[in-house]
């Protein structure tokens, strides 16, 4: 297993070489010259967002009684972000990559993790909804119906997180026998987050309001490039901005770092509320070196912790009596 993560960790600085070769390092510096008061408070929100994030999941983790140091959270998260942002499979890869790095036991983690995941996902969804219910108070006249079905698809997945009943039970009992084995797996999954949801509501309801946090945090960084470009600010706008970036972000999910989608949905959110088209680039490659920062520190802690886990194992090996007890 420790072999399997170095090969991955290897591997993703192939995609991660032909993000900077496509995105071109020259315009990279560039835009790092023109944003170099809004990126580090760029960077300074996700860094308080990423700690965020961590303290909900180790929060969700504990409620389930297993205990994982906030430290080490952080730098699964990195890893298992950094492989679905920088390949095609997305959170296909990155979700289980999380549950595998943690080595805990795996029923109480799918279920800490799934939970703390939906409730991320959840506030994410309520966020990009206000974005798009915002959109007739700037849009012009008529340009609005289009976004009809997003916001039906974004409110159909509020109402799926929110309902107490599964949903996936019904499909399982219709199928019966023919349900397959990753239907059944999902359906007990789903059982099993509803119901922590409903034994520790004071511990779902903590989660929920830090994920609120969290996307004010992201909303901010609208706010940050805007100031830094001296365009107005104004709700609606940052609004309508993070809800139409962030639906395209999660349609390209399988595109290897969303090349191209993260500065078409930028270019279309800033024409959309009357602002210059080519200033929307500037928000997508400030968000783009994050990223891509955020990545290589993902993919780094991913080697040094192979690497300590491989020397922790060898000297397990060779002196098992100096070394019992001890919890990797």
């Amino acid at each position: 297993m420790r072999k399997i993560h170095l090969m991955i960790a290897l591997a993703a600085l192939g995609p991660f070489a032909w993000v900077i070769a496509h995105v071109g390092l020259s315009t990279m510096v560039a835009q790092l010259k023109a944003m170099r008061i809004a990126l580090p408070i760029v960077m300074a929100l996700s860094v308080l967002r990423l700690f965020l994030q961590s303290t909900t999941w180790s929060a969700s983790l504990k409620g389930e009684n297993v205990a994982v140091n906030t430290t080490k959270l952080i730098g699964v998260r990195l890893a298992s972000q950094s492989m679905g942002y920088l390949t095609v499979l997305g959170p296909v890869i990155s979700e289980p990559m999380k549950i595998k790095l943690l080595g805990t036991s795996s029923v109480p983690t799918i279920t800490a993790t799934c939970l703390d995941t939906g409730v991320y996902w959840f506030t994410s969804a309520l966020g990009a909804i206000s974005g798009i219910v915002c959109l007739p108070l700037i849009a012009a006249h008529g340009a609005t119906y289009h976004w009809t079905p997003v916001i039906l698809a974004l409110a159909f997945a509020v109402f799926a997180i929110t309902r107490r009943k599964p949903i996936l039970a019904g499909v399982v009992r219709a199928l019966g026998r023919r349900a397959p084995s990753w239907l059944a797996r999902a359906e007990q999954c789903e059982t099993s987050i509803r119901t922590y949801r409903l034994e520790q509501p004071a511990l779902v309801s903590r989660m929920f309001w830090i994920g609120v946090a969290c996307q004010l945090l992201v909303a901010s960084e609208v706010v940050v490039v805007l100031w830094s470009l001296h365009l107005p600010i104004h709700l609606s706008a940052v609004m309508t901005i993070e809800a139409v970036t962030r639906a395209l972000k999660l349609v390209s999910g399988w595109v290897p770092a969303r090349v191209g989608f993260d500065e078409g949905g930028a270019v279309s959110a800033f024409a959309v509320v009357g602002f210059s088209p080519m200033l929307g680039l500037d928000l997508a490659l400030t968000r783009r070196v994050r990223d891509l920062l955020w990545a290589l520190m993902g993919i780094l802690w991913l080697v040094w912790n192979t690497r300590r886990l491989s020397h922790r194992h060898a000297i397990t090996r060779r002196h098992p009596s100096n070394v019992s007890g001890r919890g990797i």
